[in-house]
């Protein structure tokens, strides 16, 4: 008997625990995500923007851990100029015909101070995947009048975070009129909001 409410305990306990770990649905929140990407050399600074990204994130505000999947769609990237946008959307570039999309996938969150993290994942462009680790800042809100006025149903994430990208090592070789004008580094950087409703 006592052992049958020992198990009953114990499985009582790890359903409190896991219960604390929660789903956030990223891309149908009423505020707009938002990846960036910026490219910075002494001849021309761009940026190419977009707000199709989608996917979801799962975070234990308890024991401030998580993962998640990102996906972002590279051809709705906008640079302000339509020429250099279908350029960029080329099979020497991002090649969107044929990799139509970027993903983000999260294998290890650690906590630092505040609302601070350390993220390892791996980051998948023009089919080829590369570990990345980079600093983010993650705020989460529980349900409220406040989330809900915003329009959000159920609590709300924020994550923000920045990383480089060297592209020669996703298959982007600079040359020809680009030279110099598009950095061989961008960095990436991200705003997604999730929730749980």
């Amino acid at each position: 008997m006592k052992l049958t409410c020992w198990i009953l305990s114990l499985a009582l306990v790890s359903t409190t625990v896991s219960a604390q770990t929660k789903t956030f649905k990223v891309g149908n929140s009423p505020t707009h995500q938002l990846v960036q990407v910026e490219s910075v050399t002494e001849l021309e600074t761009f940026t190419g923007r977009t707000e199709k990204a989608t996917g979801s994130i799962t975070f234990d505000p308890t024991k401030r851990t998580g993962g998640g999947r990102i996906t972002v769609d590279l051809a709705s990237l906008d640079t302000g100029i339509p020429l250099r946008n279908d350029h960029m959307r080329s099979s020497g570039w991002l090649d969107t015909s044929s990799y139509p999309t970027a993903i983000f996938e999260v294998n290890s969150v650690q906590a630092r101070a505040n609302n601070q993290y350390s993220v390892t994942g791996k980051f998948t462009l023009r089919g080829v995947t590369k570990t990345v680790t980079t600093q983010a800042t993650v705020r989460h809100m529980k349900a409220s009048p406040q989330t809900e006025k915003a329009g959000f149903k159920g609590d709300v994430l924020q994550v923000r975070a920045s990383f480089p990208v060297k592209l020669s090592d996703y298959g982007i070789k600079i040359s020809g009129p680009a030279t110099g004008k598009v950095a061989e580094t961008v960095r990436v950087s991200v705003t997604f909001y999730g929730q749980t409703g």
